[in-house]
């Protein structure tokens, strides 16, 4: 009898055990998009930048909303002091040298260069995630992690990257220590630091 009850225990919480893939389903579904877009759009790279980007933009934010991850670079103490307006500015900023920066990058990675290797939950409410990733760039093997969070999103709740670890480089940190540099190289000028700002190709695979 107890062996019974055992089986059937496993069988009815299996799925919740071991089939519960909803958020690397919908990685993998986001990393298609992304790179199909990119090897069928070279040409509209080479010939109208401004286009190309403004969708690659549709894509890429449904897996890494850009304002997002601008409000972790600015960080809680600048995003506090800023105003209204120059939150937005720096958003723009970002999300233009982000984007610029990674479709660059990311044209030379082949969707089969990146595979899921694990995910586990940080919430009861399994609404926050680390995704465990293998990649490889430019013949390097490296280890990443998505950070997750369910965000609500034209009134539905839906998975979003909100930082990223490279091969244990946290490039959100990195980010908001070049732009605190930033700032106190402009003497607390905010405007000024958010006019500088800009994003190193090689920091998808470096942080040096």
């Amino acid at each position: 009898m107890k062996k019974h009850f055992f089986l059937f225990f496993i069988i009815l919480f299996s799925p919740f055990l071991f089939l519960d893939v909803e958020v690397e389903d919908y990685i993998n579904s986001q990393h298609k998009k992304i790179f199909s877009f990119l090897n069928d759009n070279q040409e509209l790279f080479a010939n109208d930048k401004t286009r190309f980007l403004d969708q690659f933009e549709e894509r890429f934010s449904k897996l890494i909303p850009p304002e997002e991850i601008s409000k972790r670079v600015m960080g809680k103490k600048f995003f506090n002091l800023a105003t209204k307006e120059q939150v937005t500015e720096f958003n723009e900023k970002f999300k233009s040298t982000l984007l610029d920066t990674y479709s660059g990058a990311l044209g030379n990675i082949d969707s089969t260069n990146i595979s899921i290797d694990s995910h586990k939950y940080l919430s009861e409410q399994k609404n926050k995630a680390v995704v465990y990733l293998n990649t490889e760039f430019s013949g390097q093997k490296f280890k990443m992690i998505y950070k997750m969070m369910k965000l609500n999103i034209d009134d539905a709740s839906s998975w979003r990257v909100v930082g990223i670890v490279l091969d244990g480089i946290d490039l959100v940190s990195i980010y908001r220590k070049q732009f605190i540099t930033l700032v106190k190289e402009n003497n607390n000028d905010l405007d000024s630091a958010i006019e500088s700002w800009s994003i190193e190709e090689d920091s998808l695979i470096s942080n040096e």
